[in-house]
């Protein structure tokens, strides 16, 4: 019986031409298996073991089943309880169930039936661990805290979020493709009232119009061809939970109406149905396009434009928040460390200086992908500037990062290359004199006394003075 799979069980009876008919059944299937006599011998055994299964009889001298049973989950509320009863012995039984026995069989039994239960049991048992497994996940990825960064720009998007997580107002979240929208949506509705409720996603531009639709919406056995069923739609999946339509500004006119509708009613019918159903969803949208623009050229609807966007978020793009890319790059470090099984232990300040000049058109996406293959390729514990892959090329000898200097034909002085140097670093650095300096390898003052020897000014200095 393959599918029983392996695991450690417990086999407590008095019985002993019964228990070891069962021990030898169960060990055929792959299993480990302890036998104990009696309760005692089975609690002793569960103060230095932990059991996927138990199979216990109820009725025993001086420790019976039903203690045998509080004992197992005491120890693993999620151990596999099976209890075995004699004639007029059902009482028990159901007072096993109540405290928490999966299932229960009267003597005498097919064997086969036992191993039926104990697959039952082993494939709720392995349901039970991934729910708590995805629940921890959930909680670790989307929770606002753990978002990495420290920048102005983006704490201010986490402030924001923070105040409008409890409401039930759509949201639109605006950045360029790699940015961390789906992130932020998942946090948000993780930390509204819908928590408890599903956050469904949706991909606007993989989907054909028609699939789409049918996406969102269902369909009807025979609705189309090869609808050789019913099918639920997202929204149905999200009643009372929130929907994330991701690049929202690809979605088709055609479509556009069709979910205005359902912003407006709160209620559609499948495809191929008449059947009207009713919903309460929270809308959260992405899109990397300049969706206002997008309604300026008829090319979305202005009136779902506006359905949408009650509160608009507009995620920074990463070379906007430089200032978080030595954060973020040891986070990923630290990750793909743990993942790859490599011990890696830091980037060295050559490498974060490559990572602070590269333009990051992918963003956050894209320095994640490049330090997992700098962990991957790193041979020491220090990931060096050759590990790096940065726009397509590594950054090794002759690789694109090494020559940061070209000298221009007709020659340029020391002072102006020193002042294209000031300019550059306080661009990539959005003006910031202190992030600028440490580009740089100088101190604050050293960087104040250039800006005021090369005349440089800038907008944000005037207006924080």
């Amino acid at each position: 019986m393959d599918d029983v799979g392996q695991g450690r069980l417990l086999i407590v009876e008095d019985n002993r031409s019964l228990r070891e008919s069962l021990r030898e059944v169960f060990l055929a299937d792959g299993f480990l298996v302890d036998e104990a006599a009696d309760g005692q011998s089975a609690l002793q055994l569960l103060d230095r073991l932990q059991y996927d299964v138990i199979i216990t009889d109820i009725k025993m001298p001086n420790v019976g089943g039903i203690e045998v049973l509080r004992g197992a989950k005491a120890v693993n509320s999620s151990t596999v309880v099976i209890v075995m009863t004699g004639y007029g012995t059902v009482e028990s039984a159901v007072e096993a169930m109540k405290l928490g026995a999966f299932d229960y069989l009267q003597k005498p039994f097919p064997l086969e039936e036992l191993r039926l239960r104990v697959t039952k049991g082993l494939k709720v048992l392995s349901w039970e661990r991934e729910l708590t497994y995805l629940r921890g996940e959930r909680n670790i990825i989307y929770e606002f805290d753990n978002f990495v960064g420290e920048s102005p720009r983006i704490r201010e998007v986490f402030r924001t979020l923070k105040k409008i997580a409890r409401s039930n107002a759509s949201i639109l979240i605006t950045g360029e493709t790699g940015t961390g929208k789906e992130l932020v949506a998942g946090a948000v509705h993780y930390s509204s009232p819908r928590a408890g409720g599903n956050f469904v996603k949706v991909n606007c531009a993989a989907l054909h119009e028609n699939l789409l639709e049918s996406e969102l919406f269902g369909h009807e056995k025979g609705a189309f061809t090869g609808a050789d069923k019913q099918r639920v739609g997202r929204f149905e999946q999200a009643h009372r939970g929130s929907l994330f339509l991701d690049e929202i500004g690809d979605m088709a006119l055609s479509t556009q109406a069709k979910l205005l509708r359902v912003l407006q009613g709160k209620e559609f019918e499948r495809l191929g149905g008449n059947r009207t159903i009713k919903v309460d969803v929270r809308i959260i949208s992405a899109s990397n396009k300049d969706l206002a623009a997008a309604v300026a050229e008829r090319e979305f609807r202005e009136d779902l434009y506006y359905r949408l966007n009650v509160v608009t978020i507009r995620i920074p793009a990463l070379r906007e928040r430089r200032e978080d890319i030595p954060l973020l790059a040891d986070y990923f470090r630290k990750k793909f460390s743990g993942d790859l099984k490599k011990r890696v232990t830091a980037i060295a300040p050559a490498a974060i200086n490559l990572l602070n000049r590269h333009h990051w058109p992918g963003n956050v996406r894209e320095l994640e992908n490049c330090i997992e293959r700098a962990v991957l390729m790193c041979e020491g514990a220090t990931i060096r500037p050759e590990d790096l892959l940065l726009g397509g090329e590594a950054t090794g000898a002759g690789g694109a990062e090494e020559t940061v200097f070209r000298l221009p034909p007709g020659g340029i002085t020391l002072a102006e290359m020193e002042r294209r140097l000031v300019i550059e670093s306080l661009e990539m650095c959005d003006w910031v004199q202190k992030d600028a300096a440490g580009m740089l390898g100088i101190s604050r003052r050293v960087m104040n006394y250039k800006v005021r020897q090369y005349g440089l000014s800038n907008p944000r200095w005037i207006k924080n003075r």
